[in-house]
């Protein structure tokens, strides 16, 4: 199983930064998890809110007015990719505004860099798979009425191949489904020991996690 660090190693230091993503893979993590926004002044910075600590929608903010009112530095895609060429990157995009700039600067890094494009938005995941000679993923909150609906469109990529779910709507029937029809699946948010280690029973491809005690990496920490 594929372990993940969401958003990097963060308890010690902010999340989404080059400091998290640099602890995450000291403890041994197989890849990073990171979100993709646009910034006022059309930087693709690695943040995960949609408002800023004070209010102000993100988008809104130039990153380096978004990193003063966070108290810290605010990466840019290109920064961390460059940061951290070896390892494997599940770059999550957030809305189409920021697809139009991650895209262009991914393809830079495509052949290069192993790369997993993930959203909620499916339609930036089917422009991302028809742009990219890169892994895309559908990422998904609910779960589907049928498997095959929602597969529809992506079985004409041949590199969208990977579903990332919720824990909360998994089961080993819906991943045998996904695995029979040729997909890869993913989860986020397994939160106890208990809970990761039935995505091991499951036979899950990757966990994307903030919890690397459960899963044998680092030591427990409070």
């Amino acid at each position: 199983m594929q372990l993940l660090a969401h958003r990097g190693y963060h308890r010690h230091t902010a999340e989404n930064t080059l400091d998290a993503f640099a602890a995450a893979l000291q403890l041994g993590f197989d890849g990073i998890e990171t979100d993709v926004r646009v910034s006022a002044d059309q930087e693709a910075i690695l943040y995960h809110d949609r408002v800023a600590p004070n209010g102000t929608p993100v988008a809104a903010l130039t990153r380096r007015e978004l990193g003063e009112l966070c108290g810290h530095a605010i990466p840019t895609l290109s920064e961390a990719l460059h940061a951290f060429p070896a390892t494997y990157w599940n770059i999550e995009i957030k809305t189409p505004a920021a697809a139009s700039v991650a895209l262009p600067i991914l393809q830079q890094f495509e052949s290069s860099h192993r790369l997993l494009v993930t959203s909620f938005r499916h339609d930036v995941v089917l422009a991302a798979a028809e742009q990219l000679r890169v892994d895309c993923g559908l990422l998904n909150a609910h779960r589907p009425a049928a498997l095959n609906s929602l597969l529809h469109a992506a079985l004409n990529f041949s590199r969208l191949r990977t579903l990332v779910w919720d824990y909360e709507i998994v089961d080993p029937e819906l991943m045998d489904q996904a695995n029979a029809l040729g997909f890869r699946n993913a989860v986020y948010g397994a939160r106890t020991a208990f809970e990761h280690g039935l995505m091991r029973e499951y036979g899950l491809h990757t966990l994307i996690t903030d919890y690397p005690e459960y899963v044998g990496l680092g030591s427990h920490e409070a």
